[in-house]
C-alpha cells in the first residue's frame, strides 16, 4: 500500500475563486420600540460619531483661520 495524499480542507481564496452569492444582512435587535429614524440612528451610531468629530475639527480649523485674518 502506497502513501495516501492528504486532502485539501482549506477554502480557496484566490482571484478566480467562486464567490458566495448569498449575503446576510445582520440587524441589531433589541426589545425596544423605536421609530424608523431612531432605528437608523441606532444602527449607524459609529459612522455618525466619526462624521460629527470630523465636522467639528473642520469647523475649529476654519474658525482659527478666520480669527487670524
Amino acid at each position: 500500500m502506497g502513501k495516501n495524499k492528504k486532502k485539501r480542507n482549506k477554502k480557496y481564496t484566490g482571484i478566480d475563486a467562486r464567490q458566495d452569492e448569498s449575503t446576510v444582512t445582520v440587524h441589531k435587535v433589541s426589545a425596544v420600540n423605536r421609530s424608523a429614524f431612531g432605528q437608523w440612528i441606532f444602527e449607524h451610531k459609529k459612522l455618525i460619531r466619526i462624521v460629527a468629530i470630523a465636522a467639528l475639527v473642520i469647523v475649529i480649523i476654519i474658525a482659527a483661520f478666520a480669527i487670524t485674518l
